[in-house]
């Protein structure tokens, strides 16, 4: 059931336990204080970045624990902008990157990393509206028909258009731009 344990006491429990904890779940908060002050030097906590344990939460939220998120996991999570769900970069068997989600795919949204630098996750910019990769900068025409995605080219039976890198979750597509 995780930690702390979200099973309810039983009734029964309650005629013979001395009174009410002042604190939710407050044996689980002694279990993981004897834990945590059995350490010599340092603590080491993994956690699930989706759903992370309510004592975590409340350890981020105190600068005087250091807790240290390492800068790999920082630089390469992101969220996503169709469902509000976590993307973590993953290596792709085939020597590109991608962007999926931690547990489940709530939302459907598959992300390659950018073209350019074969890394970063393009987001949107709130001044230009197109997508602008976080690692090398380049920018991206966002599509019309999702939040997340990005035109590149692509070739069809009636010749060469934009379509939308969330292809075959999203049908987004645009003429390409014939130079003269």
């Amino acid at each position: 059931m995780g930690f702390p344990s979200m099973i309810v006491d039983d009734p029964l429990l309650s005629l013979v336990s001395p009174e009410v904890e002042p604190y939710p779940n407050a044996e689980e908060r002694r279990v993981m204080y004897v834990a945590v002050t059995r350490a010599r030097r340092t603590v080491t906590i993994l956690v699930s970045e989706a759903r992370p344990s309510v004592f975590v939460e409340e350890l981020m939220k105190e600068p005087k624990f250091g807790l240290v998120v390492p800068l790999e996991a920082q630089k390469h999570t992101h969220t996503c902008p169709g469902c509000g769900g976590r993307l973590l970069h993953m290596a792709g068997k085939d020597g590109r990157d991608w962007y999926r989600f931690e547990h489940v795919k709530p939302c459907g949204i598959r992300m390659p990393a950018c073209p350019a630098c074969g890394v970063g996750l393009p987001v949107r910019s709130r001044t230009s509206g197109d997508l602008v990769c976080g690692d090398c900068g380049e920018t991206h025409r966002a599509c019309p028909s999702c939040e997340a995605g990005w035109l590149v080219e692509r070739s069809g039976r009636y010749g060469a258009f934009l379509g939308c890198v969330c292809f075959p979750d999203c049908a987004g597509k645009a003429k390409l731009q014939k130079s003269a």
